[in-house]
């Protein structure tokens, strides 16, 4: 019976170790993301690719009530999605955007800084898409890369360029990018989340 409640205890304790570790996994991606985009009140913040509208909420908390986040989507369904997140969260300093895969919808000079998770490699045209992302962002703003080396065993991705599996080498995003009007301004190689993510912050070269 005690060696029955050690072992118990022993499991239960457990749990709560990698319980307590996923929770701080996570928080440390919500600061070191905020960080990585310099968010302060007053910013105008772009979400590109807002999925489910979770990382567009964080940071419209962060930019409060006298910033602005552009949340965009190319899926119909999934702006309407991020829409009602947002509405039911009470923020209104949000405006949901529909882009294409050639064009993120953003306008001109609007963004202070543009945050890319687990999105780049999802672009069927990279380079129309690095020309929009460009114009977007102001000169000397943050444009940070969250992203996952090639996952050969993740669902493949119709019309993305072949990269050998569900995601884009490090080295290679850093090329594209910097052959098309970035420069880098950090990288982080031990980033949370499944996969191999890394995380590469750039902003526009002088010239662009």
């Amino acid at each position: 019976m005690i060696a029955n409640l050690r072992r118990a205890a022993a499991l239960a304790a457990a749990f709560l170790i990698a319980g307590g570790a996923a929770v701080h996994s996570l928080d440390s991606e919500a600061a070191r993301t905020i960080e990585a985009l310099g968010l302060r009140p007053g910013l105008r913040v772009a979400d590109v690719g807002a999925g489910n509208g979770e990382w567009a909420e964080r940071i419209g908390r962060e930019v409060g009530e006298t910033g602005h986040v552009y949340a965009t989507e190319v899926d119909r369904d999934d702006l309407q999605k991020v829409e009602t997140r947002l509405k039911d969260a009470g923020l209104k300093n949000v405006t949901t955007i529909l882009g294409t895969q050639e064009d993120t919808g953003l306008p001109p000079g609007c963004c202070d800084a543009i945050l890319l998770r687990m999105v780049y490699h999802h672009f069927t045209d990279p380079a129309r898409m690095r020309a929009s992302l460009r114009s977007a962002l102001r000169r000397g703003g943050p444009l940070v890369v969250i992203d996952t080396e090639p996952q050969k065993n993740w669902r493949h991705l119709e019309g993305v360029p072949d990269r050998g599996g569900h995601g884009i080498k490090e080295q290679a995003l850093v090329r594209e990018m910097t052959a098309d009007g970035f420069e880098v301004v950090a990288r982080h190689e031990d980033w949370a989340g499944d996969g191999d993510r890394y995380c590469v912050i750039f902003r526009r070269t002088e010239g662009s």
